[in-house]
């Protein structure tokens, strides 16, 4: 038996698409957290930006008020609307985000999921 190793070939595949599927679950946990985010005049959640460079990448709002909006827990806010947005979005669906990270890596593999 030969045993051939790409493992070298493996590790520059998912690299070169890390960034694409980062972006890609960065935007499913911008969608979620705009979902729990306050709105009044949208303009919190049109702020919201997802940056991926390489193997990192920030999901965040870049809204003046953003920072005190999500921390400010004992503000009112709408039905279904929330502080911590964008923290419950993310421990709310990690497992989500991965398996979007794992389709998104296995499709730049040349896998069919």
């Amino acid at each position: 038996m030969t045993l051939e190793w790409d493992g070298d070939k493996i590790t520059a595949a998912i690299e070169g698409g890390a960034e694409s599927a980062l972006t890609v679950a960065g935007e499913v946990l911008l969608d979620e957290s705009n979902r729990r985010a306050p709105i009044e005049t949208g303009a919190l959640i049109r702020s919201g930006v997802v940056i991926a460079e390489g193997t990192e990448a920030a999901v965040g709002y870049t809204s003046v008020y953003a920072a005190r909006q999500h921390e400010e827990v004992g503000w009112s806010h709408d039905a279904g609307r929330q502080a911590k947005y964008l923290e419950t979005a993310l421990t709310g669906n990690t497992d989500r985000l991965e398996q979007t990270i794992a389709t998104q890596l296995s499709k730049h593999l040349g896998g069919n999921s």
